[in-house]
């Protein structure tokens, strides 16, 4: 998509650096990476699990740390999935720049269960550092807008949300005085297994990656067995069977809706007409693996007959 790109093509008049993307990194604890990612097996979701600031050190006064994210992948029968999500976690912010030292453990969901169904994930991600005032900032206002509404659970065309997402590129840009870029990645990946990956803002020759590791407590990355001095972001893909937040898609959600309106009724006609529908919108959901779809359609199969027949 090059949207992060472009940003920082307009705040520094120039692409961003070049830097270090470490793919693979030895699971600290033993239950993120290295799961198989079967396409139309399993989900797959994205986490930020901590970072280091360091731009914002130009600052006097405290600022907020945004995450911005862009994620393209494949979806079932349909053109690719594109997402975007803004947050602005609440252990980023006012934030002071004497004491950036300290490793941010975030562990920040950026992208909810999705299904995986192979080919490429473009993973675009920009971390940003706003100076704070008195006042929130229109940046700061913007993101805490947003990200109620342009986040993880969006799957589908991003269309409806370009007038947001332009406004927040346009809002960053116009205040580039009071905004640090901490560090940018833009890739295309292809993935057969969960991994755990890290964004180093150096140049790729200046570290070499097997010196890197992924501390088991806070996440934090270390060089050599040391903390690394630079900023960086350590990201993780994860594999999951299970999608728990299914009433988020928003025909299942009207679905739901309707097949229990119905059974309030206690009429057996109008709740079998719901139920069909409902468990045609399962199966034809692009957003569910056929695990989950076997196993919400029981559901309402069970739920029907304990209203309706007392089963």
């Amino acid at each position: 998509m090059g949207v992060l790109n472009r940003l920082f093509t307009r705040i520094k008049g120039a692409p961003p650096t070049d830097y270090l993307l470490v793919r693979n990194l030895p699971d600290p604890v033993g239950n993120i990476a290295g799961q198989p990612l079967p396409p139309d097996e399993v989900y797959v979701e994205v986490y930020v699990e901590a970072l280091r600031l360091k731009a914002a050190r130009r600052f006097t006064t405290r600022f907020h740390g945004i995450i911005y994210s862009f994620i393209s992948l494949a979806r079932d029968g349909e053109p690719n999935a594109e997402l975007a999500a803004i947050t602005k976690p609440g252990n980023l912010a006012e934030l002071d720049p004497r004491n950036l030292d300290r490793v941010i453990t975030v562990e920040r969901q950026m992208l909810g269960a999705v299904p995986w169904r192979g080919g490429i994930l473009n993973l675009e991600l920009g971390l940003f550092s706003v100076k704070s005032g008195n006042l929130l900032s229109p940046v700061l206002d913007y993101v805490t807008r947003v990200s109620d509404q342009a986040g993880i659970g969006f799957v589908g065309s991003v269309k409806p949300f370009l007038p947001l997402i332009t406004e927040g590129l346009d809002l960053i840009a116009s205040q580039s005085a009071d905004v640090e870029s901490e560090g940018a990645l833009d890739t295309d990946m292809t993935l057969s297994r969960s991994e755990i990956l890290a964004l180093v803002a150096v140049p790729k020759d200046q570290i070499a990656p097997a010196d890197l590791s992924v501390d088991p407590i806070d996440r934090k990355l270390l060089w050599k067995e040391r903390p690394l001095q630079e900023a960086y972001c350590v990201l993780s893909l994860r594999r999951t069977d299970h999608k728990a937040d299914y009433g988020e898609i928003p025909e299942l959600a009207e679905g739901f809706k309707h097949f229990r309106d119905a059974l309030k009724t206690h009429s057996r006609t109008l709740s079998e007409k719901a139920k069909g529908a409902l468990i045609s919108a399962i199966y034809l959901s692009p957003d569910l693996i056929e695990r989950d779809k076997t196993r919400l359609v029981k559901l309402v199969e069970e739920e029907f007959a304990r209203i309706v027949t007392g089963e």
